[in-house]
């Protein structure tokens, strides 16, 4: 078998012919869960955080989500601001896959009898003067090349080898400090292209990592709600390399490091408005606000009935800690709109 990168196996293992993101793959009844799929309340909290700004700004605008799989995110949040009366926004997902184009373009309909329109890359976008991308567990999707002390990673005959690593890879472990672990592929180049879309631009988004580098591997396989380490010892480059035989039929993710995330969009303009664990950001966002809203929209019973989602969104045991929410953009944000 030919040798390649990690990185190019990874990318192949995900969205490749076979890959694993071409199909359903999220919520109880699949092989993980996300914010989203604890129901209608983290994506109600985006919509009231992202209506405030709505209201500053003129022109054509679009929310935009990204990695959206069923389309359940852009859903809620175009349901909320549907419910507010908010029309002045078009709803996108930036989806490259067509089978989940279809699935996404479908589940919107259903649920809301509108339209929603996707684009399979960001260079699709034009016309747009104002645009506000939204993602959940985006970053991890991004293929990545493993690192150890100089060398990195290989997919040789099944097995996982080290051999010496390149020059580009070498150069962003250096910059970053990862002596060991995950180095993300494409994000500069994504970022760029997406502060392209529009003279306005903002990224909001949630996910699982870090705030730097923790020189150790975090690679892992999700299948059925259980998870399968790459390495048993993180500090070390010993694998399990009968793992990479369940190519495309587990999802293959890693802890995300915010610091060359950050980095990347402070490059191109971006202003950080927050940048802190999720049960914050999600308090500083307006959830106590929107909660109140519900209560009235929808009655206190039902809101009883569905307050335990809250819970799962914001306690230190499940998702509030352990997922870091942050928002950049290349335009002044109000104070209201900062998670302080």
């Amino acid at each position: 078998m030919e040798s390649q990168s990690f990185g190019e196996f990874m990318q192949m293992w995900l969205y490749g012919e076979e890959g694993y993101y071409r199909k359903v793959r999220v919520g109880k009844t699949g092989d993980f869960y996300t914010n989203v799929s604890v129901g209608k309340f983290f994506g109600f909290t985006l919509g009231f955080y992202l209506q405030e700004i709505l209201k500053t700004q003129k022109g054509r605008i679009a929310i935009i989500e990204i990695g959206s799989e069923k389309g359940d995110l852009i859903a809620d949040i175009a349901e909320f601001l549907h419910l507010k009366g908010e029309e002045n926004v078009e709803f996108w997902t930036l989806e490259p896959l067509n089978e989940l184009q279809r699935i996404q373009k479908e589940n919107f309909h259903q649920r809301l009898r509108m339209e929603l329109q996707t684009a399979t890359k960001l260079e699709d976008f034009s016309g747009l003067e104002v645009a506000l991308f939204v993602s959940n567990e985006l970053l991890d999707a991004f293929a990545c090349e493993l690192v150890f002390k100089g060398e990195m990673a290989f997919v040789e005959g099944g097995e996982l080898v080290f051999k010496e690593i390149n020059a580009e890879i070498l150069e962003l472990a250096k910059a970053f400090n990862v002596e060991i672990g995950e180095i993300p592929l494409g994000v500069f180049e994504f970022v760029e292209n997406l502060a392209r879309v529009a003279p306005k631009w903002l990224f909001l988004g949630f996910d699982y990592g870090a705030l730097m580098a923790r020189n150790t591997f975090s690679l892992r396989l999700y299948a059925q709600h259980q998870t399968q380490n790459f390495f048993p010892n993180p500090a070390s480059k010993l694998c399990d390399s009968t793992l990479l035989g369940l190519f495309g039929k587990a999802d293959l993710t890693y802890d995300v490091n915010f610091a060359l995330w950050r980095e990347a969009f402070l490059r191109v303009g971006g202003r950080e408005c927050f940048f802190c664990v999720q049960n914050r950001a999600l308090v500083d966002m307006g959830l106590d606000k929107m909660c109140e809203w519900y209560i009235a929209h929808f009655g206190l019973e039902h809101y009883m009935t569905q307050s335990s989602k809250i819970r799962t969104l914001i306690s230190p045991g499940a998702l509030g800690e352990r997922f870091f929410g942050m928002c950049f953009a290349n335009f002044e944000i109000s104070a209201h709109n900062k998670a302080i």
